[in-house]
Parts: C-alpha cells; structure tokens; sequence
C-alpha cells in the first residue's frame, strides 16, 4: 500500500540549463525504488512510520537522462 492516494503520486524531473543539471522528484512507489539506485546525490528521502521511503529528490547525471519522439 502506498503512503500517497494515486492522485497524490509524481514523478518529475527538471532540467536546471545554468547548472546544466538533471533533477528528480518522486513520490511515485516504484520509481523511488529505481531512483534510489540511481541518484547520484540524494537532496531529500521521506520515511513513513514503518521506514518505507515514500519521497526521495535528488541529481541525475546527463547520461541518465533520454529524451524520446
């Protein structure tokens, strides 16, 4: 069970053209999961009561990132 409704849930990413960096935010269950394998630094991980994370943000390295037609 997920800590936030499906309503609730997101992934974003965004891309800041002065640091020329890639970041992330999720609430999204299982792309946290993947994120956080691939986060190369991590800004913010939430924890619900049982220790589950249920929020992380972080930078992506450029090779991380494609974009697709």
């Amino acid at each position: 069970m997920s800590y936030y409704t499906k309503a609730e849930q997101e992934t974003l990413y965004l891309y800041d053209p002065a640091a020329e960096q890639w970041r992330v935010h999720s609430t999204y269950p299982p792309h946290i999961r993947k994120l956080l394998e691939a986060l190369t630094e991590t800004d913010a991980k939430e924890t619900d009561e049982h220790g589950r994370v249920i929020l992380v943000s972080g930078a992506l390295e450029p090779a991380q990132i494609r974009l697709y037609r």
